[in-house]
């Protein structure tokens, strides 16, 4: 079991890697010997994680890029494989949130957060497959939520972006699976995240109803979904392909 979770160097994709689960996914990974490859859109964030995580000795590399956008995918891509010629895993984790109801959701705002939850789980994927079916045992885990599960209110696009992932996973996995690539989705419940803390902090969201609806009476610490993500894509997840995880503490059995 121990020897499956080692990575022996080889070379993990995180997309918004920066901050949040995204970075916690990176240093569980590069602790288990990944070589990391964090991606995000601004550059600051993603060099002060990567110094946490090389402090730690941890092996990271930075890629400016929003993966939203289909041509700075393909031009990610074309940096990883002259980088490094293939990869073992991919993480799509990049995403945003709106809060409205459908009725006051505006247009630009609806393909914003389809363009960074869906889009770019699709353009990445698309860039990144060949690199991954280089590689012995190659997988991709596709965070997706609880709430592409179960619905929430005021998130009409989330829901219906994160449920989407959910869905395009377990085609994916259809796809692929006898090509050898497996294909997870995550779906984290209410986590401590930085946006998450923002909301609370903001007055937007209120924490004690959030652990109301949570069977362990808390919200996660981004380390507990970022464990579980690392997990997935390592060798000791060998049999899992198409699975929806659900890490959330309880909530989706309310």
């Amino acid at each position: 079991m121990l020897r499956k979770l080692k990575f022996n160097g080889e070379v993990v994709v995180v997309t918004g890697g920066g901050a949040g689960i995204g970075k916690a996914t990176a240093d569980a990974l590069a602790q288990m010997g990944a070589t990391v490859a964090i991606v995000g859109r601004t550059r600051e964030t993603l060099e002060s994680a990567a110094a946490d995580l090389r402090a730690r000795g941890g092996a990271c590399e930075v890629f400016v890029a929003d993966v939203s956008r289909e041509d700075q995918v393909a031009a990610l891509a074309a940096a990883v494989e002259g980088k490094w010629g293939r990869v073992k895993g991919l993480v799509n984790n990049a995403g945003t949130n709106f809060r409205t109801p459908l009725a006051d959701l505006p247009s630009e705002k609806w393909r914003e957060i389809m363009g960074a939850n869906l889009d770019s789980v699709f353009f990445m994927c698309r860039a990144f497959i060949p690199l991954l079916l280089k590689s012995d045992k190659p997988s991709i885990v596709n965070v997706a939520s609880s709430f592409g599960v179960i619905g929430n209110p005021q998130m009409p696009a989330y829901c219906a972006s994160k449920g989407a992932v959910v869905n395009l996973t377990r085609q994916m996995a259809i796809d692929y699976g006898r090509k050898g690539l497996r294909v997870n989705s995550l779906c984290p419940g209410p986590t401590l995240s930085p946006r998450v803390s923002g909301y609370i902090e903001k007055g937007l969201t209120d924490p004690n109803a959030l652990k109301a609806q949570v069977m362990l009476g808390r919200l996660a610490e981004c380390e507990e979904i970022g464990d579980v993500a690392a997990f997935l894509v390592s060798d000791a997840a060998s049999f899992m392909n198409g699975s929806t995880v659900v890490v959330d503490g309880g909530q989706t059995i309310n």
